[in-house]
């Protein structure tokens, strides 16, 4: 995967393509990137998470 193609979702939900060289659908949280991508045909798809570029990112866990 070229990372290039993520340069504009930072910070958003993407659903990639099998071979992750293309970006299918894009949204700002996994709940409305679902909801997007049900009921589509594009049964084979990537869930991935574009971190901020510029910043870290921590988990909290309980």
């Amino acid at each position: 995967m070229k990372a290039d193609i993520l340069l504009k979702y930072e910070n958003k939900w993407v659903a990639l393509s099998k071979s992750r060289d293309k970006v299918l659908y894009a949204a700002p949280s996994i709940d409305s990137l679902l909801k997007k991508i049900s009921g589509r045909k594009k049964k084979e798809v990537i869930l991935h998470f574009v971190p901020p570029f510029d910043g870290t990112l921590s988990l909290w866990l309980r």
